[in-house]
């Protein structure tokens, strides 16, 4: 029975979510260029098509005047995204593992600068997530009026969450295969409108007709001022956003990674640039003003196509890349955060693998954290938007000063134009950032420079925890010492005893040697000879590491390597325990369960609490006994040396 709900449990779930995918063809689920092109550049190519508006949304304060200075704003623009390249070029070539501005900020500007990149990035795709879906919806309300209530905006919100959270747990090349065909779509429509506008304007000039559809408006007696431009150039800079993700998502890239990543990274420049370029210089052509329901882009499709086929090709694909571009944060946050495990600052879980070969803890994590800023938000683009964009600033600056840093220190080949570009990509970015906080601040922008805090202070508290867990459990010459004392004592005990007569067989799952397993080996071992410790080799470095430190500590016990290609640790070691059950020559079979007992209940967040899914799936196998092992960490007030080792049933 407990099979046969096993199989159905196994399909049902391959149903959903794809046959689980071996480590070894790891490979084989990483994306090439055309795949990174709409998995990590969703983002920023979506960003593209209403970024003409924020920056006339500013340049309008001073009138007709504004529309002189379009072009210019977008050519200043275009200069700091060909820094921001060079920079992540750079980052790319230097860490081939990924992590982007996070680790180059740890790495050279400090832990703290570090941890504010990690920040920063994980509040800049969260938004992005929120931001991007709930504006998708809310410009179906037109078509679509039940979407128009609030409670069925937000509903309709997280449900478009939900389904973005499911494809990409399906794998990184599932992600690139759906959302290729409209990605592509919208560029080659939106290169199509951009071409045939310079080419109407080259021949036929600006038309009447043309200039009529859209508003007109006055010239300010004011004038421009450089506080109009710089708030322009900031608004622009949101064409920007998603730029980071390819620096931090290179190991998602196949073989050569870094050249993948560095193609992407490129083609997605060029996309920005151009289209940025072409939009804003026909709209400044036509005199376009932007308005709620009638974006620049909307305006150009009509004059440019009219109500044609190609135009509801374009603002049909404009629409379906704002929900595609929350895949964006599906891909890149899984793999910062697991980044940030591997250093001790996220919960050890976020570094795992899920049966697609994709990081699922990161991305249900993104799908609960940004559903949850929908509901406390109720959908609200506009009261969302201004705490957009500051977090990826942050990591630009930090990226950039981090590497001009870095430069000058090294002086290696040509470090003065290297130092120049990094230097000039930090300052601008952060010049930027400034303006951001400064313009939004009273807009929400300072719940960003809140929370940022926040985060940074439970990132510190998460590796001091780990710390001192390690520090706790790390194995001492002593506690090896009393092992094997304990292990001769009892083996001269039983030298009468056959070996064959112990009808109790004890299997300690182990995933690392520490005190909790001595303790746990210790326990077992008093009860019965027949003792095998079990690790499951879900990862190939663990797997080397415990078998090394096994060997050099002479452990009497012996270690089985239970292989898991498909990382299904629990029911691997499930089918090692059918195993050894159908063996027969065991009257009782026993899991005894090494467990590690928090200071603070709470702390239990930070484990992924194995050991008790265990307990729970053996709960009804009546030839299977489970025991716990609890190991206390030794009180941090008391003297290491007055207390005794501690041995629980």
């Amino acid at each position: 029975m407990a099979n046969n709900n096993r199989l159905l449990s196994l399909k049902l779930r391959t149903l959903i979510f794809g046959h689980p995918l071996a480590t070894q063809n790891a490979e084989e689920s990483k994306v090439g260029v055309l795949g990174g092109v709409p998995v990590f550049g969703s983002d920023i190519i979506s960003s593209e098509g209403y970024a003409p508006d924020e920056i006339l949304y500013v340049l309008l304060l001073a009138g007709s005047l504004g529309y002189a200075y379009v072009l210019k704003v977008s050519i200043a623009i275009v200069l700091l995204v060909i820094s921001i390249f060079l920079v992540y070029r750079k980052a790319i070539q230097k860490y081939p593992e990924g992590g982007g501005s996070y680790t180059i900020a740890k790495a050279y500007l400090g832990e703290n600068y570090g941890l504010i990149a990690g920040a920063s990035l994980t509040l800049d795709y969260i938004l992005t997530v929120a931001v991007s879906v709930s504006s998708a919806i809310e410009n179906l309300t037109g078509i679509i009026p039940w979407l128009a209530p609030t409670e069925h905006k937000v509903l309709a919100d997280c449900l478009v969450i939900l389904f973005m959270a499911w494809v990409n747990l399906r794998g990184l090349k599932e992600s690139a295969r759906l959302f290729s065909i409209p990605v592509y779509l919208y560029i080659s429509t939106l290169a199509l409108l951009i071409g045939t506008g310079l080419v109407e304007i080259l021949f036929h000039g600006i038309t009447r007709e043309a200039v009529a559809t859209g508003q007109h408006i006055a010239v300010s007696s004011s004038g421009m001022t450089f506080f109009i431009l710089a708030r322009a150039f900031a608004g622009g800079t949101t064409a920007l956003t998603g730029f980071e993700a390819v620096s931090n998502g290179v190991t998602a890239f196949k073989k050569p990674a870094q050249k993948g990543a560095i193609h992407t990274l490129l083609i997605l420049g060029i996309i920005v640039s151009l289209g940025l370029i072409g939009l804003t210089y026909l709209a400044g052509s036509y005199h376009l003003v932007p308005a709620e329901g009638n974006t620049v882009l909307n305006q150009l499709g009509v004059i440019i196509f009219g109500r044609t086929i190609p135009y509801f090709i374009l603002m049909g694909t404009a629409a379906a890349i704002l929900v595609i571009a929350s895949s964006t944060p599906y891909a890149g946050l899984p793999i910062l955060l697991s980044l940030m495990a591997r250093d001790g600052y996220a919960p050890r879980y976020f570094k795992n693998l899920g049966d697609r070969l994709v990081y699922s803890a990161g991305i249900w994590t993104l799908f609960i954290v940004s559903s949850v800023l929908i509901i406390v938000f109720h959908g609200d683009t506009h009261t969302m938007l201004p705490l957009y964009a500051i977090g990826v600033f942050i990591s630009f600056s930090l990226t950039g000063l981090g590497l001009a840093k870095h430069t000058l220190q090294e002086k290696g080949e040509k470090w003065k134009s290297d130092f120049l570009i990094f230097c000039f990509g930090g300052i601008v970015s952060f010049l930027v950032l400034l303006i951001f906080i400064i313009t939004k601040f009273t807009q929400g922008a300072w719940i960003i420079l809140v929370i940022m805090p926040m985060l940074v202070i439970m990132f510190r508290g998460i590796r001091s925890i780990y710390s001192s867990e390690i520090r706790d459990l790390e194995v001492t010459p002593k506690a090896i010492d009393d092992f094997h004392k304990h292990v001769t004592k009892i083996k001269r005990r039983r030298a009468h005893v056959e070996l064959s007569d112990y009808k109790n067989k004890i299997i300690v799952p182990v995933y690392d040697l520490n005190l909790i397993v001595l303790e746990t080996l210790t326990y077992a071992y008093a009860l019965t000879p027949q003792v095998t410790a079990v690790h499951v080799a879900s990862d190939p470095n663990r797997t080397a590491k415990l078998l090394k430190h096994w060997a050099l500590h002479h452990m009497e016990i012996p270690l089985e390597i239970v292989e898991s290609p498909y990382r299904a640790t629990v029911q691997d070691l499930l089918k090692y325990i059918d195993k050894v059950e159908k063996n027969g020559k065991f009257d009782t079979i026993t899991v005894a369960i090494a467990e590690y007992v928090p200071e603070k209940i709470w702390q239990n967040l930070l484990h992924n609490q194995t050991g008790q899914l265990i307990k729970l799936m053996l709960l009804f196998r009546k030839r299977i006994l489970v025991t716990s092992v609890p190991y206390h960490p030794v009180p941090k007030e008391a003297p290491l040396d007055t207390l005794e080792p501690q041995s629980r049933v």
